[in-house]
């Protein structure tokens, strides 16, 4: 079915799309963003071929490298083949920490990527890719979708040369998985942790625990090793591409720190303004599509990897206690108060949450378990 859907977005897309095209904002697709295009085609036949190479953040056997396939499928669909993009896993064309930069130099097209990991950048990159206690899968998707949300990415990512389309959203990620049970704040301190949160890792430090840098693709046998002691990723349908469950038997929920994750490409500014408006259109048409299914696809495949790792692969669920979650809470809230004050990007990026929220919370409220649904015994 999504493969008929797609043919049938590729023809309206190479037989009608400048028709409804405006000069500077494609379809409405970027928002309030400004972006130079070139000129629209009205002949599809006379628009040109055109191979991207795309990088990665993520391994090949990791779930999120399939929304960065997913996308490059896409765009080629929807350009009857002409435009393609070919993805390269991590470690490929370049590694998962060089990828930022190789987007924003031109040294290749696109990159697949997760905003938090460019918080060493700029702090305010961690709100573009998760919050503490806050947004949810479905909150960063209307956020993007029908706020100003996508506007923010453009405007932060555009600093450094890039282009940004976010292509999933993904739901509350799995939180701590351990060698040993995690129940305390104390417990914590006794650990060697991974944390890719940068502003939370920096409240958690501040209280003690040893946070550790250790990227994505070397987190499976950094736990097998012992190098380090617990270690969190992503979402379970995530975590299982990595096969955490292996050598983590202790799962600590919820995961406060990352409430939500997106992840999306970047793309080099000057590479996307010698594209025709087709081909933009088709990249902001392709994410769209991409972040609607992705967004359905972990949520129902998290599910399903919570029973199969709590029934069958042996793995348990702990919770912090009251006081150490309060403690912790209270300490990245101040922190993050702190990075706001010294960065104006966070703010920016805070207030148009807010004014999101705004507009969402009092219905949210009035629906109570009408919203997302019942929890039925």
């Amino acid at each position: 079915m999504k493969r008929f859907a797609a043919t049938l977005l590729s023809l309206v897309m190479l037989l009608g799309l400048s028709a409804c095209s405006s000069s500077n904002n494609p379809g409405g697709a970027m928002g309030n963003a400004t972006v130079n295009n070139p000129g629209s085609t009205t002949d599809a036949s006379s628009l040109p071929t055109i191979t991207w190479k795309m990088g990665s953040t993520w391994g090949s056997g990791n779930t999120h490298f399939t929304c960065d396939q997913r996308f490059a499928e896409l765009v080629s669909q929807l350009t009857g083949g002409k435009f393609t993009i070919t993805n390269y896993a991590e470690g490929e064309l370049c590694s998962g920490g060089q990828a930022f930069d190789y987007v924003s130099e031109g040294t290749i097209e696109a990159a697949g990527d997760c905003a938090a990991y460019w918080s060493g950048k700029n702090t305010s990159f961690e709100l573009l890719n998760s919050t503490v206690n806050d947004f949810s899968g479905m909150d960063y998707f209307l956020w993007i979708n029908q706020a100003d949300g996508l506007d923010v990415y453009q405007t932060i990512y555009g600093k450094y040369n890039i282009v940004y389309f976010p292509i999933a959203c993904t739901w509350s990620e799995s939180g701590i998985r351990s060698s040993v049970p995690v129940n305390s704040l104390d417990d914590l301190k006794a650990l060697k942790l991974r944390m890719g949160s940068v502003i939370p890792g920096k409240a958690l430090k501040e209280l003690g625990v040893g946070v550790v840098s250790v990227s994505g693709s070397e987190i499976y046998e950094s736990m097998q090793r012992g190098v380090i002691d617990a270690c969190e990723f992503s979402t379970p349908y995530a975590d299982n591409s990595l096969k955490l469950q292996e050598v983590a038997k202790y799962w600590c929920t919820p995961c406060w720190f990352q409430s939500a994750g997106v992840n999306g490409v970047m793309i080099n500014k000057d590479a996307w303004d010698k594209l025709p408006t087709e081909y933009q259109e088709a990249i902001a048409l392709a994410a769209s599509i991409t972040r609607a299914e992705k967004m359905a696809e972990y949520m129902w495949n998290d599910a399903k990897m919570y029973t199969q790792m709590t029934q069958q692969d042996g793995v348990t669920i702990t919770h912090l206690d009251d006081a150490s979650y309060n403690t912790i809470i209270e300490t990245y809230e101040r922190v993050l108060a702190e990075e706001a004050a010294a960065n104006p990007d966070i703010k920016y990026i805070l207030d148009s949450q807010a004014a999101y929220r705004a507009v969402v919370d009092d219905y949210r409220a009035e629906l109570g378990n009408y919203g997302f649904g019942f929890v039925k015994d």
